[in-house]
């Protein structure tokens, strides 16, 4: 049914010196439907992992990353996971992405449209400029700036 780190779950109740029975007796269940869970059979609950976590005493989060299977972050299996560019290289130079505006819109057929730099015509999404005016950004403001310390708002929102 899921997938789970069956091994890790019982390495770690050896390490405590303890059994799948005492972990539920911890948790007031059946050790039938802890046996389930722990070989995938039944899916843990939330409620559960929280109780595995606390009997075990390991963070949630690795409790949880070994309740999906030993998965860490954000990958997916269609998706290649984060690798680092090592120290002191610099990413690399990426081709400069034309962004459209406003200003390339084509009214055409009672729809919109912008071309591509073959000619070709795309037609915008209906939600495209859909949000517009609903944010302003005062003139000066680099959103992608670090962080000012010296600046009071930055003291409070990190440290109070």
């Amino acid at each position: 049914m899921s997938v789970i780190d069956s091994a890790w779950f019982y390495e770690k109740l050896a390490e405590r010196g303890s059994s799948l029975r005492d972990m539920a007796r911890f948790m007031r269940l059946d050790p039938s439907a802890v046996s389930r869970m722990l070989s995938g059979e039944r899916k843990m609950s939330a409620d559960e992992q929280d109780q595995v976590s606390e009997y075990l005493g390991i963070n949630l989060e690795e409790v949880a990353a070994h309740r999906r299977g030993g998965v860490f972050g954000f990958s997916e299996k269609k998706q290649a996971g984060y690798e680092d560019a090592g120290a002191g290289q610099s990413e690399p130079e990426r081709p400069p992405v034309k962004m459209f505006t406003e200003a390339d819109v084509i009214y055409k057929d009672g729809k919109r449209w912008m071309e591509l730099d073959d000619g070709t015509l795309l037609e915008v999404h209906p939600a495209w400029g859909a949000m517009k005016g609903t944010l302003t950004i005062m003139p000066g403001v680099d959103l992608t700036a670090p962080m000012d310390w010296d600046e009071e708002w930055g003291e409070k929102l990190y440290n109070e």
